[in-house]
């Protein structure tokens, strides 16, 4: 069926002659690693400066209860209906 393929036999890969052995290989992976540990830097510098100082929600269990139940909170400064004058 495949008649150009080659037979593969017991013989596994050539590691001798293997691109990635050679010094362009070695090379490629020096720039290749030096990339990711860049690009893992500079995500961390983002996290630290973006998303770690942002305020937290108040996930305490009281106030998770009165929000559930609709409580007001007792910090807002609550304002008296002004009725409409005629």
């Amino acid at each position: 069926m495949f008649r150009h393929a080659q037979a593969l036999g017991n013989r596994g890969p050539d590691h001798a002659s293997s691109w990635f052995r050679s010094g362009e290989g070695r090379r490629y992976l020096r720039h290749f690693g030096g990339l990711i540990a860049l690009k893992i830097t500079l995500l961390a510098i983002l996290y630290f400066v973006f998303v770690a100082p942002q305020p937290r929600a108040d996930t305490s269990p009281d106030h998770v209860f009165d929000a559930v139940r609709g409580a007001h909170d007792t910090t807002a400064v609550s304002q008296p209906r002004s009725e409409p004058t005629p």
